[in-house]
């Protein structure tokens, strides 16, 4: 009977035994995971640090581009003022060199020897000199071009007789002679219709002369070619 209850208890003993080895594996591997839990938890703290720094740094990188974008867009702006501001006084001296045809109100004066069947010496080319004081009466009234016959007169332009025509720019011009204006048309026909006026000295000579003020006149450019040999620029010290 004695040796039933040890035998009985020593079964309890290992059954009891191999609950607690059991119970303390799990409570082992219970361990195991949670520290495998806590360092994925770890880990993925340290990721989001990371990824949060790196999203700063393209932040930045992303406002450097932009303000240098906005500085290349304003230098840009600057740039494209520069260049039409420059445009604009090319297109100036253009116009004052006669290297550009150029529209704009102003007077057309037509010149021309009397009719045949008249008994008259009358003759264009004998008064040469008298239409320089016209075109230069129409300068001094503010004309900003001009031409005869649609030859360009410039600053080197010449305006002489040469046998029975009138040589403008070395290119000889029968009549009529058509002299345009580009200016304040009130102004230039002034200028050589009243009482003293080229115009009236011209029809003095017996020439006929028309003189018509339009709202629309077109000059050509000057054709020829421009060579400075001696003239040079001053340089500034």
């Amino acid at each position: 009977m004695k040796i039933k209850n040890q035998i009985a208890i020593g079964i309890v003993c290992i059954f009891l035994g191999i609950i607690l080895a059991m119970q303390y594996k799990v409570f082992q591997d219970s361990l195991a995971g949670g520290e495998s839990l806590f360092k994925k938890q770890t880990d993925l703290t340290n990721e989001l640090f990371v990824l949060r720094e790196e999203k700063q740094l393209l932040n930045d990188e992303l406002n450097e581009v932009r303000a240098t974008l906005l500085e290349i867009e304003e230098a840009a702006s600057k740039d494209n003022a520069i260049i039409k501001n420059l445009k604009e006084v090319i297109r100036e001296y253009e116009i004052l060199a006669g290297m550009t045809d150029v529209i704009g109100e102003g007077i057309v004066i037509t010149i021309d020897n009397p009719p045949s069947d008249q008994l008259t010496e009358a003759n264009v080319v004998n008064e040469y000199e008298e239409i320089v004081k016209l075109v230069n009466d129409l300068n001094a009234a503010g004309a900003e071009a001009i031409s005869i016959n649609e030859q360009r007169v410039i600053a080197i332009s010449e305006i002489r007789a040469a046998g029975s025509a009138i040589n403008v720019n070395f290119v000889p011009q029968t009549t009529p002679l058509v002299i345009k204006a580009i200016g304040k048309k009130g102004a230039l026909e002034g200028a050589i219709t009243f009482r003293y006026g080229q115009a009236t000295r011209l029809r003095e000579a017996n020439l006929l002369v028309d003189v018509k003020t339009l709202d629309e006149v077109i000059i050509p450019r000057y054709h020829g070619l421009v060579n400075f040999q001696y003239v040079k620029t001053v340089e500034e010290e």
